[in-house]
């Protein structure tokens, strides 16, 4: 081995996983994400909803922090089975949890998500006989983040927890397809795209973040379909700062971590191929 690589797990030593109801990317993921929804929820405009933002950047990490994990067990074509799964889970939840029209709606959606989430992962291990250790875990962890993403990305657009304009506008015009599908990505991606030998988990983690910012960007977009002006702006202009700092993070790490890094040039044009 290299000196300065890192060691490989072995193989032996998969079914060994401690289980930890809460570590610290689950707290982070889950204190960080509602405090982000409350804080733009409660205060009285839309110019703060990009609070809402930062937390759905948390719960997207915390999220693809589990696809990493379960991944590392090698399931092939049933991670993203899995993981759409688990998305699945998060998106119905979500808005089950925002038509209830309670400030106690965005918790109680976590909950009900991390016990949905943790009796799949033990169908999944008991009924197909997948056998992976963690999979109650990473369910639970996947639809968790999965909802609380959901959740922050209604509270991006609109700034608030009325379940009318959730349904009326966040529902009713179709924002909700960009949030799902920009929160999928956001959450399959990162490992997706680091994938190797050399994958580490804080680049992952940064990419991560950085698709997340990219997401609140096109939410911040979105939200000016609800007819708010200023409260987009402050979305629109705070996710770009952020997407530029978090890309030159990963940069960093790509050069970090990278054998080489070469130039390609730009790519062929047609008479090139031809």
């Amino acid at each position: 081995m290299k000196t300065g690589a890192r060691p490989s797990h072995p193989v032996s030593n998969r079914g060994k996983e401690k289980f930890i109801l809460f570590d610290k990317a689950a707290l982070c993921g889950i204190f960080l994400c509602l405090a982000g929804v409350y804080a733009a929820a409660l205060l009285p405009d839309t110019t703060f909803a990009f609070l809402a933002g930062f937390g759905m950047v948390f719960a997207i990490v915390w999220a693809s922090g589990a696809v990493r994990k379960i991944s590392k067990y090698g399931l092939g074509t049933g991670v993203p089975s899995v993981g759409m799964f688990g998305i699945g889970i998060g998106c119905i939840v979500s808005l089950y949890s925002l038509s209830l029209n309670s400030i106690w709606g965005p918790v109680a959606g976590t909950v009900m998500a991390l016990v949905i989430g943790f009796i799949s992962g033990k169908l999944i291990n008991k009924v197909l006989q997948m056998n992976v250790p963690s999979m109650e875990k990473r369910m639970a962890e996947m639809a968790a983040g999965s909802t609380l993403a959901m959740t922050a990305s209604a509270v991006v657009v609109g700034g608030t927890l009325n379940n009318i304009f959730i349904f009326h506008d966040y529902v009713g015009i179709g924002i909700v397809a960009v949030g799902f599908i920009g929160c999928s990505l956001a959450i399959f991606h990162a490992y997706n795209a680091n994938l190797g030998p050399d994958e580490a988990p804080d680049r992952t983690r940064m990419l991560a973040a950085l698709d997340s910012f990219l997401v609140m960007f096109v939410l911040g977009i979105a939200s000016f379909l609800t007819g708010e002006v200023i409260g987009p702006i402050v979305t629109i202009f705070i996710s770009i700062v952020f997407i530029l700092i978090s890309y030159y993070k990963y940069w960093t790490y790509i050069q970090r971590d990278a054998w080489k890094i070469t130039s390609t040039g730009l790519l062929p044009g047609e008479e090139d191929l031809n």
